[in-house]
């Protein structure tokens, strides 16, 4: 049977985001710039610490670290720490946005309230017709659904709190988008394709990503961490001699 959605409630979301404003920007403050700017000073860190090991190992196999200074090569030191920072600073903004999802997610049910969003829109467009729809079809007109939605809600608010709550909205709605049509293939296993039950799919959807979020928003900037201290420590403490590998290798 077709879903039962207050689309006037749902189709208000942009605007719910921002209810209590003061609160929002409180979060926003807390999360995004604060996460940033601190892992923009641990990357600053960082990238002292690789010129101060990349020095050390110099040091160790050549006898002198006076090469890494030596011309052109002091760019290297110089930008190491610099390029920590920047690299970081993205990091910890991808962080902030995550972070901040959660604190939505904890105030206002944001979950719940793009799912319906979402399904009011998908219902709009298609009515009855959604869960009577070949498995390939429906899957279309979901994903077009999320684009409307994505589309439709421009943030009323400019600057670092607009730019979050854009942020946030998409990280968390391609998380909706997976498992809204996870359950719907899941449902319609289910029903033998006697009908799909969409207030069942729009339960098991709020359900898997409300009580996943964190490790859906978080797991991968865990492994995008991982990638770049491997590669930046690997790269920034021994530059110098993978450039004389090369360099000996090309001979």
């Amino acid at each position: 049977m077709p879903i039962r959605v207050d689309s006037a409630s749902a189709l208000r979301l942009g605007e719910n985001l921002l209810a209590g404003a003061g609160t929002a920007a409180m979060s926003v403050v807390r999360h995004v710039p604060l996460r940033a700017l601190l892992w923009g000073l641990s990357g600053f860190g960082a990238g002292l610490l690789a010129v101060l090991l990349s020095a050390l190992l110099a040091w160790l196999t050549l006898g002198s670290a006076g090469q890494l200074f030596a011309g052109p090569r002091i760019a290297v030191p110089l930008l190491l720490p610099l390029l920590g920072a920047a690299l970081f600073f993205v990091h910890g903004l991808h962080r902030g946005v995550a972070h901040a999802a959660l604190a939505l997610e904890a105030q206002w049910g944001l979950v719940a309230q793009i799912v319906d969003r979402v399904v009011a829109l998908v219902d709009q467009h298609l009515g009855a017709r959604l869960h009577n729809l070949p498995l390939a079809q429906a899957e279309a007109a979901i994903k077009q659904g999320v684009q409307r939605f994505l589309g439709s809600e421009a943030s009323p608010a400019g600057g670092l709190l607009g730019w979050v709550v854009a942020k946030v909205r998409s990280l968390v709605t391609a998380k909706v988008e997976t498992c809204l049509l996870a359950a719907y293939r899941a449902e319609q296993s289910e029903q033998g394709g006697g009908g799909v039950d969409l207030a069942k799919v729009r339960e098991r959807t709020v359900a898997e990503v409300s009580g996943h979020l964190a490790e859906l928003v978080l797991g991968p900037l865990r492994s995008q961490l991982i990638v770049l201290l491997l590669l930046f420590f690997g790269l920034g403490i021994g530059w110098f001699h993978l450039g004389l590998a090369i360099v000996a290798l090309l001979r």
